[in-house]
């Protein structure tokens, strides 16, 4: 058994992944394409993609993932993980929406998360 049936066999349903990488791995592999392959449909170079796979990095451009759901004709959102869901989803409208539940004022609240208020307030 090679790596990417191992890890297919291993993940038989990509919405049970958590990480963006994992969800690209998985998606190329059960289409069966290279990495060269989704470099080229992403626009970028083949080492920008593969890091794209080692889970190395925080935040992926929603304008590459964009193609790559458009290839596989799926919803972008079906490869963001939770924290790159809630950057696509308006971070500040969320965090803003949460501030107002709790019924606290911006300076409350940035003392309650302990960030300063000017940060809260570019966040919102």
């Amino acid at each position: 058994m090679t790596k990417a049936q191992k890890f297919l066999f291993e993940n038989p349903n990509p919405e049970k992944l958590v990480t963006v990488s994992d969800k690209l791995k998985w998606y190329r592999i059960n289409n069966g394409l290279l990495q060269r392959d989704m470099a080229i449909a992403m626009e970028v170079d083949r080492t920008t993609y593969s890091r794209y796979e080692e889970n190395i990095l925080k935040a992926y451009p929603l304008n590459k993932l964009s193609k790559v759901a458009k290839l596989f004709k799926i919803d972008v959102t079906k490869l963001l993980d939770d924290y790159n869901l809630f950057l696509y989803r308006g971070q500040g409208e969320q965090i803003k929406r949460l501030r107002e539940s709790l019924k606290l004022t911006q300076s409350e609240f940035a003392k309650y998360i302990g960030v300063p208020l000017g940060t809260l307030k570019k966040w919102e």
